[in-house]
């Protein structure tokens, strides 16, 4: 069994974009990954989220996503904290560090 069974979940990212003085979120297209939420305990030791719930992506290696990103999965709406590379061996893939909002 692969990483790659594991991704179930379809993410739409959105990328702010600046024209003149104004800016928008603008897709920026979608992928598949796992998505699960993180431990509360490191998450509010080492990157601060106390009062916010974390979540963890896996995704294919080749994905196009960036820190401050804003990923959505249906109504859900999360920001990119982090995006590690973790293209090594045979189950590479990316591992995303999401806030999810409260919208």
């Amino acid at each position: 069994m692969t990483i790659e069974s594991f991704y179930t979940t379809t993410f739409t990212v959105k990328r702010q974009t600046w024209s003149g003085d104004s800016s928008a979120n603008v897709e920026q297209g979608t992928f598949i990954g796992h998505i699960q939420q993180g431990t509360d305990e490191n998450l509010q030791e080492n990157l601060g989220f106390a009062f916010t719930k974390a979540f963890t992506i896996w995704c294919d290696p080749a994905t196009d996503i960036q820190a401050g990103d804003r990923i959505e999965a249906g109504t859900t709406k999360y920001d990119v904290r982090f995006v590690t590379d973790r293209n090594v061996g045979s189950d590479g893939h990316l591992e995303i560090i999401l806030e999810k909002l409260d919208e």
